[in-house]
């Protein structure tokens, strides 16, 4: 009777391990290798399980949701930011020097990277907005609350006036 519960609790520590190197790789972006050598497993495991688990896959998913590509473009506007005011103190330096030829190329340079920032700007606006409507909102939110139903029924019966209250939001904010 008491290999059983090691066995259960040895299956526990498993999942949780997995569950760890998950977190690492998958959601903070580490490299597998490096989290097979935190975590004290095999690199073999490691890969088994991220390839069991399509790990890469959902891994860059994640890089490429919405609040991430708003950082992103955050960044670079940022960094172009930081350009154009260089190019802007070049400027001031070739008017300075009376240098003519110089200040119409910096200033060529600086018109088209402004323009590029407007154009990036304008990105940034629109992945700042609801890019889905009330509908597929509700649809969502129905698989994944059915599919709750479907795991755990108690702790489903739990969210009934937090998915009430999470719809009225959404109802409100998308109309």
């Amino acid at each position: 009777m008491g290999t059983g519960k090691k066995v259960v609790r040895k299956r526990k520590d498993y999942e949780k391990l997995k569950h760890t190197a998950y977190e690492y790789v998958v959601v903070q972006g580490l490299d597998q290798k490096e989290v097979a050598q935190m975590l004290d497993i095999s690199e073999p495991t490691m890969s088994k399980w991220a390839k069991e688990g399509s790990w890469r896959e959902e891994r860059e998913a994640r890089q490429h949701c919405s609040s991430v590509d708003i950082e992103n473009t955050k960044r670079l506007l940022s960094l172009m930011a930081k350009q154009r005011l260089n190019l802007e103190t070049l400027i001031q330096d070739a008017v300075a020097g009376g240098n003519a030829e110089e200040e119409a190329r910096l200033r060529k340079q600086a018109s088209a990277l402004s323009d590029e920032m407007s154009k990036i700007n304008k990105t940034l606006i629109s992945l700042g907005g609801k890019n889905y409507t009330l509908g597929v909102f509700i649809d969502i939110m129905d698989e994944i609350f059915n599919s709750l139903r479907v795991y755990d029924e108690d702790l489903w019966e739990k969210t009934i006036d937090f998915q009430s209250q999470l719809i009225r939001k959404k109802t409100n904010e998308l109309g």
